[in-house]
């Protein structure tokens, strides 16, 4: 046993966790991992985020709205929040179950990578760890273009824990 007081470390405290989710059953994985560490390290807020990706430019509907039909956007940009407000209504229960008081935001990519609005978010809202569902993190996927998990944690500021 080594009683050398200056070699010691501290782990610092986890007051806010982010976890980004979408659609995947990886994402409600992640998400569940991440109410289960905020319930055991006592954090204040667990925010779960989840991006709205712009409309593809070369799509139908951005063709559409290309000539004036902003409705069509509109229709698609309600119908993708309200997709991810049934995502987070089941994990806002499980939180408050387990006493976590969670966040449930949703916000729009407004032309940047999925990637760049989880780490922008996390890096504005001082965000002490990252909890992400990484689904193909092989070297042959990673080589051709990587995923958002792979990207998070090269962009990241904070750690960042990936839930396979």
């Amino acid at each position: 046993m080594n009683n050398n007081r200056n070699n010691t470390t501290t782990i610092p405290s986890i007051d806010k966790i982010l976890v980004p989710i979408d659609t995947t059953s990886l994402s409600r994985k992640a998400a569940n991992y991440a109410i289960h560490f905020a319930e055991i390290e006592k954090a204040k807020e667990l925010i779960v985020l989840h991006i709205i990706e712009d409309v593809k430019g070369g799509g139908a509907i951005a063709l559409r709205a290309k000539y004036g039909d902003t409705k069509l956007v509109e229709g698609f940009r309600k119908a993708k929040k309200d997709s991810a407000e049934e995502i987070i209504r089941p994990l806002e229960e499980e939180a408050k179950i387990k006493g976590v008081n969670m966040k449930g935001e949703i916000i729009y990519a407004q032309g940047k990578s999925v990637v760049k609005s989880i780490t922008e978010y996390a890096n504005k809202n001082d965000v002490d760890i990252i909890v992400i569902g990484g689904g193909d993190l092989s070297k042959k996927y990673l080589v051709v273009g990587g995923s958002v998990a792979n990207g998070v944690i090269k962009n990241s500021k904070c750690p960042v824990v990936v839930i396979r």
